[in-house]
């Protein structure tokens, strides 16, 4: 019976000199693929196919140069930047144009939350003559009207171009008669004796 030799006396041996013959055996495998695919190159990896249409990394052009990329080129956040403050100028115009202006979600005929549905009402029994603008038809103007006046919460009231104010405020204008008053000072049509019901109903 045969001595037993170093290695198989010494599993541990064995575990430490395996992991080097198998990195041996793969990379040995490799070139050898790689000799029966190119051919001897001699280090001349010309010899190797090229992919002409993949993309390939172009230095920065020098300043001055007219082929340079324009770096005005918009992106995702100026692209965003544009939009609000084309939501803004909208909004503006909307203001400025209109002399009794309602930012609320859903219509004057159909509110779609409480707080719009009760200015709407209000200014609708006091029969006033007034614009209304849906922000749940658009994210940019929901986000833009907070921006616009400052006020994070929606409905908002805009009598000849000025913030009046949200739903508790137009409430409380309209129990203590300042609604009235600012309609009659800012020349706006409405009814005193809607207004004057309004009150009774809430005394």
């Amino acid at each position: 019976m045969p001595e037993p030799t170093l290695i198989t006396h010494n599993p541990l041996i064995v575990l430490l000199v395996l992991p080097f013959l198998v990195v041996f055996v793969w990379a040995t495998w490799l070139e050898v693929r790689r000799w029966w695919r190119y051919g001897p190159s001699g280090n001349n990896r010309a010899a190797f196919p090229i992919d002409e249409t993949a993309p390939s990394y172009e230095p920065p052009a020098p300043e001055g140069d007219p082929d340079a990329q324009d770096v005005n080129t918009p992106n995702e956040h100026s692209i965003e930047a544009e939009t609000m403050t084309d939501a803004k100028t909208q909004i503006n115009e909307t203001v400025k144009s209109n002399d009794v202006v309602l930012f609320m979600k859903g219509t004057k005929e159909m509110p779609q939350c409480g707080f719009s549905s009760r200015v709407a009402g209000v200014l609708n029994f006091m029969g006033v003559d007034f614009t209304e603008v849906n922000v749940l038809a658009d994210e940019n103007i929901r986000q833009g009207i907070k921006d616009y006046s400052d006020w994070p919460t929606i409905p908002q009231l805009y009598v000849k171009g000025e913030f009046v104010g949200g739903c508790d405020i137009i409430t409380e204008m309209t129990l203590s008669g300042e609604l009235d008053q600012l309609f009659e000072q800012s020349g706006v049509n409405y009814d005193k004796d809607a207004a004057d019901k309004i009150r009774e109903a809430n005394g």
